[in-house]
C-alpha cells in the first residue's frame, strides 16, 4: 500500500526525518526501536518505510507464498520484539513473541487463514509456514505505528529505492550534507535527514533461465520458474541446504503429493530429482532441544575476550582448536553418560578431555574411546569421504540408513552425541561471533577460516532442516521421486563421484542456494549502486602478506559501533547507517533473526542504529547528551 502521507522532495514539501529501506524483520525493528526511544518534541519526527514487498514481512516472510515453505526454527525460537533478557536502557518488551502472538489469535478470525488454522493446532515446538510468520511482522508493524502515537509518524512505501545520494549542503554551512535524496524505481524521490539501508540478502544480476538443459540459478526458492519443469523430467537439484529442501517441497508438495502414515503419494506430477552438493548429502536434521546445553571448557568467556583483544588473531591457529575441544568434550559427555558400559575406562576417557588442545590429547582420546563412539569431524563434515559404491541402488541403500539415523539422532531425548554435538555447534555461536566481529582477523584467515570452513560446518551440522523434512526426503526416496548422485566428479556436472558409471543427463539444473553476500559482484541493489557512486566502499581486512594490499570480505564497510556507512576515504556518513545481511563481514551470522530470552545481538544492532539517528535528526529535546561515536 501506498500511504499519502509520503511527501515528495521540492520546493513546497519539507523533508522527513527518517527513511527506512527495507520492509522486513530488521526494518521493523529499527522502527521498533525509534518508538521505544523518541520523546515528544514540538513535532513529531516523520519517517518512511519503503520496500517493493509487502510491509513487516518484506520478501523472504510475505504472505502470498506458499503454505509449504516452512520456518526452519521453531515458534518458540522467534520475536521481533525484545523481551527483559534484552540489556538496553530503552523500553523492551513492547510486544508479543511469535509465540505469545499465535496464542492470542487461536480461536479467534484473522485475516490470513492459514495462520488461524495453524495458531489453532501448534504448540511452540512446530515450525510455521513462513507466510504465518509473515502475518506475524505485519501485525507487528502495525502494533508499532499505533503505538508511535503523536511522537513518529510512519508512512510506508511500496517500491524499491534504486539510489541513495546526499543532498547538497545549504550554502554559508559548514559543508555538512542537509541529508539524502531516496530515489524510488517508480520515479518518486524522497528527501530524507537521515536513511537506513536494512535491504537483506543482496540479489544476483537478473537474467533469464537458462535452455538445454532448463538452468535456474540460485535465489529466493519462491523465484525459481519451477512451472518450466516438465513432469517426469531428469532435474539436478545442486545443493544440500534449505532452499534445497524448500524446492523439494514445490516439486512435490507443490504439485499435490501428499505425505501420510505410509510414506509418500506422488501426484504424477513431479520430476525425477537428483540431489547432489559439494558434500555429496543435504544438511543434518535440526536439534531442536532448548533445555539442553553442552559443557564447555575451553572457548571460555575470559579466553574469548582476551582473544578478542589481540591485535592480530589467527583463527585455524588459536581458535579452532579451541572449539573443537569444547565439540569433543560434548560428544564424549554424552558417550560417558549414554554408553559408560562400552568403555574399557570411563577414567580415562575423562582425563583425556581434561587435556589441553594439542597431539597428547588427540592420543589419548583415540586410546581412551573405541572406534565405535570416537568422534571423527572429518567423517562428520564429508560423510561420503572415501567410500565408493558398486552401483545406484547401494548409494541409495546407504542413504536411507544414513537418513533414518540422522532423523533417530536428532529426536531422540536422551540428546545422543551426534545431537549433543549439534547442540555445541549452535551454542558456541556467541562467542565465535565475538573473534569473528573483534576485527583482527587476517583477510586470509577470514576467507579460508570462516568462509571456507566454519560457515559451512556450523550449517552442515546445525543449521539444517526441521527433522519433519529429513522424514519427508526419507519417504521421497522410497517413493522413487529422489536420488542421491552424491557429488561430482571434478569437472563434470552429472558425474557422480561415489558411483563408478553413474552419470545424469538432466533435463534442468537447480543452483538451490541464496547468492552468497559480496556487495562487490556485479548486481543490482542500492548497496550495490552506493558503492558505484563513490558513497561507500567494501569491508577489507589486513592482509598477513607484508605491503599487500586489504582483502574484502564480502561486506559493505560501517563503523561497527553504530552502524553508519563509511565513504572511501574511511570517514563515517552522520546519517547514513546499514544493517543486517550486507555487513556479513563486519559482523558475523546476520541472516539469523532474533531468539526470545537469550539477549540476541539483533536488538542491540538495531537499538544502536535508533539512538544514532535520534542523535543525528532530532531537535534539541529529543538529541542524546552524548556524542556520536568516535571513527
Amino acid at each position: 500500500m501506498n500511504d499519502s502521507a509520503v511527501p515528495t522532495p521540492g520546493p513546497d514539501r519539507d523533508m522527513v526525518d527518517a527513511v527506512v529501506v527495507g520492509a522486513g524483520p530488521r526494518g521493523v525493528s529499527v522502527l521498533e526501536r525509534l518508538v521505544a526511544r523518541v520523546v515528544p518534541g514540538d513535532r513529531p519526527l516523520r519517517t518512511v518505510l519503503v520496500d517493493p514487498y509487502p510491509p513487516g514481512a518484506g520478501r523472504v516472510w510475505r504472505r502470498d507464498q506458499p503454505p509449504q515453505l516452512l520456518m526452519n526454527t521453531m515458534v518458540a525460537d522467534n520475536t521481533v520484539f525484545p523481551d527483559g533478557s534484552v540489556r538496553l536502557d530503552a523500553p523492551v518488551d513492547t510486544g508479543p513473541t511469535f509465540s505469545e502472538w499465535l496464542r492470542g489469535i487461536a480461536g479467534k478470525d484473522h485475516p490470513e487463514p492459514t495462520a488461524a488454522e495453524f495458531a489453532a493446532r501448534a504448540d511452540d515446538r512446530h515450525y510455521a509456514p513462513r507466510r504465518v510468520y509473515g502475518a506475524y511482522l505485519t501485525d507487528a508493524l502495525d502494533r508499532i505505528r499505533a503505538a508511535a502515537g503523536d511522537r513518529i509518524r510512519i508512512a510506508v512505501r511500496t517500491a524499491a529505492v534504486v539510489r541513495v545520494t546526499p543532498l547538497a549542503a545549504p550554502a554559508g554551512s559548514s559543508g555538512t550534507p542537509a541529508g539524502y535524496e531516496v530515489v524510488l524505481d517508480d520515479g518518486d524521490r524522497l528527501a530524507a535527514r537521515a536513511v537506513v539501508l536494512a535491504t537483506g540478502h543482496l540479489d544476483a544480476p537478473a537474467a533469464p533461465p537458462r535452455r538445454e538443459p532448463l538452468h535456474l540459478p540460485g535465489g529466493h526458492p519462491t523465484d525459481y520458474a519451477l512451472d518450466d519443469i516438465a513432469p517426469r523430467a531428469r532435474v539436478l537439484l545442486r545443493g544440500g541446504g534449505l532452499n534445497a529442501f524448500d524446492v523439494l517441497a514445490l516439486l512435490t508438495l507443490g504439485r499435490g503429493g501428499r505425505f501420510g502414515e505410509h510414506g509418500y503419494t506422488p501426484s504424477g506430477r513431479e520430476p525425477r530429482i537428483w540431489i547432489t552438493s559439494r558434500r555429496g548429502v543435504p544438511f543434518h536434521a535440526r536439534v531442536d532441544a532448548p533445555e539442553v546445553t553442552a559443557p564447555v571448557a575451553f572457548l571460555t568467556p575470559g579466553r574469548v575476550s582476551a582473544l578478542a583483544a589481540r591485535d592480530r588473531l589467527d583463527f585455524r591457529a588459536e581458535v579452532l582448536p579451541l572449539l573443537l575441544a569444547d565439540l569433543e568434550l560434548a560428544w564424549y559427555d554424552r558417550v560417558l553418560k549414554l554408553h559408560p558400559d562400552q568403555l574399557p575406562d570411563p577414567g580415562a576417557l575423562r582425563r583425556a578431555l581434561a587435556e589441553p588442545p594439542g597431539p597428547d590429547r588427540d592420543t589419548a582420546l583415540r586410546a581412551a574411546a573405541p572406534a565405535a563412539l570416537r568422534l571423527d569431524l572429518d567423517a562428520v563434515a564429508e560423510p561420503l569421504r572415501g567410500r565408493s559404491f558398486a552401483h545406484s541402488a547401494e548409494l541409495q541403500a546407504w542413504w536411507a540408513g544414513y537418513l533414518d539415523a540422522d532423523v533417530a539422532a536428532a529426536t531422540d531425548p536422551r540428546v545422543p552425541p551426534p545431537a549433543a554435538l549439534a547442540v555445541a555447534v549452535r551454542q558456541a555461536r556467541p562467542a565465535l561471533r565475538t573473534l569473528i566481529t573483534a576485527g583482527n582477523l587476517s583477510g586470509e584467515s577470514y576467507r579460508r577460516d570462516v568462509l571456507g570452513w566454519l560457515n559451512g560446518f556450523a550449517n552442515f551440522v546445525s543449521g539444517g532442516p526441521p527433522a519433519l523434512r529429513i522424514r519427508q526426503l526419507r519417504a521421497l526416496l522410497d517413493a522413487g521421486v529422489v536420488r542421491l548422485l552424491g557429488p561430482v566428479r571434478p569437472g563434470t556436472r552429472g558425474e557422480s563421484a561415489v558411483v563408478a558409471g553413474l552419470s545424469v543427463r538432466p533435463d534442468a539444473v537447480i543452483d538451490a542456494w541464496l547468492p552468497g553476500t559480496d556487495v562487490t559482484t556485479e548486481g543490482p541493489g542500492v548497496i550495490r549502486r552506493l558503492l558505484a557512486d563513490g558513497l561507500a566502499r567494501p569491508h577489507r581486512l589486513a592482509s598477513d602478506a607484508t605491503d599487500a594490499q586489504p582483502l574484502p570480505t564480502g561486506a559493505l564497510d560501517v563503523r561497527p559501533a553504530d552502524g553508519r556507512v563509511r565513504r572511501p576515504d574511511g570517514t563515517a556518513h552522520q546519517a547514513l547507517f546499514a544493517v543486517g545481511v550486507p555487513l556479513e563481514g563486519v559482523r558475523w551470522t546476520t541472516a539469523i533473526g532474533a531468539r526470545p530470552g537469550t539477549n540476541a545481538d539483533f536488538f542491540h544492532e538495531t537499538d544502536r542504529v535508533a539512538t544514532e539517528l535520534l542523535r543525528a535528526v532530532g531537535p534539541p529535546e529529543r538529541r542524546h547528551a552524548a556524542a556520536p561515536a568516535a571513527p
